[in-house]
This record gives C-alpha cells, sequence and structure tokens, in this order.
C-alpha cells in the first residue's frame, strides 16, 4: 500500500530529522562528563577530607583519654595518638599544651602561680593533631587539625 503524498514528505522529513539529531546526543555527553566527572573528584576530596578531620579529632580524644590518667608523660599522650588512628599520623603530628585557670576564670601562666584567694589551680591539657591532605588530582595539599581540651586536675 502507497503513502499518500503528504504522509511520505511528512516521514521523510522525520527520517531526516532523526539522522541529523544521532551524533548531538554524543555531542552533549562528551561535553557533559568532564563537567560531571569534576563535581563527582571535589565530592570524594571532600568526603575524604571530613573523615581525615574525624580520625584526628578521635585521635586526639584518645590522647586526651591518656591525659586524664598521666598529665605529665607527653610520650604516652602522643603514643596514644598515633596508636588510635590509622590516617598515617606520626608523633612529630601531635602537640600537648598545659594551661591553668583559677576557679574564677582567670587565666595563669605558669604552675606555680596563686590565684586569689588561695583557690586551687585547674588543669588543663590541649591536645592537637596536624595532617597535611593531599587533595585528589589537583595535587594541592590542605591542612587538617583534630584538638581537644580536657580538664586534668
Amino acid at each position: 500500500m502507497a503513502l499518500p503524498r503528504k504522509a511520505k514528505a511528512f516521514y521523510t522529513r522525520a527520517i531526516t530529522a532523526a539522522r541529523t539529531t544521532r551524533g548531538a546526543a554524543a555531542v552533549e555527553f562528551a561535553l557533559i562528563v568532564p563537567v560531571i566527572l569534576a563535581a563527582l573528584t571535589g565530592l570524594a576530596n571532600y568526603g575524604l577530607a571530613m573523615y581525615n578531620k574525624m580520625e584526628l579529632v578521635s585521635a586526639a580524644r584518645a590522647g586526651a583519654q591518656q591525659a586524664i590518667i598521666d598529665r605529665t608523660d607527653t610520650a604516652a599522650i602522643k603514643s596514644a595518638v598515633v596508636n588510635s588512628t590509622n590516617v598515617g599520623v606520626t608523633a612529630n603530628d601531635v602537640t600537648t599544651t598545659e594551661s591553668y585557670l583559677c576557679a574564677d576564670g582567670t587565666a595563669v601562666s605558669a604552675e606555680t602561680d596563686v590565684c586569689l584567694d588561695n583557690e586551687p589551680l585547674q588543669y588543663f591539657m590541649t591536645v592537637t593533631v596536624n595532617q597535611d591532605f593531599t587533595l585528589l588530582l589537583l595535587g594541592t595539599t590542605v591542612g587538617l587539625s583534630g584538638s581537644v581540651k580536657i580538664r586534668t586536675q
């Protein structure tokens, strides 16, 4: 059965349009793929950096728990930090800082200082863990740190 002339013309135009747009999908795909990959790489970078940040804070907490046991043994505090994480922290990445406050909140610079009314000193230990994080593909380094301050006495 032969198609009417108008139907045949419409059919011919539809086939021609389909042929001319066939390559357009491939071009659009080729243009959008790098954008999507860049977005996914950025998302992966952010996720890995936040994971490392959480690991550093968790390691600092482990050091703070050790400081509660013995605030003067900084080697044991650093060892507790290093042993509690698997993101490649070394003892050189860990700093411990002891600070002192009076009961009224006044900062004291040394353990030998005396508070007003002869109140006992409050001892605090700050455990800080620093690490460099290298971004995927870019190779740029970003500094991450986790820190915990705890009262030790």
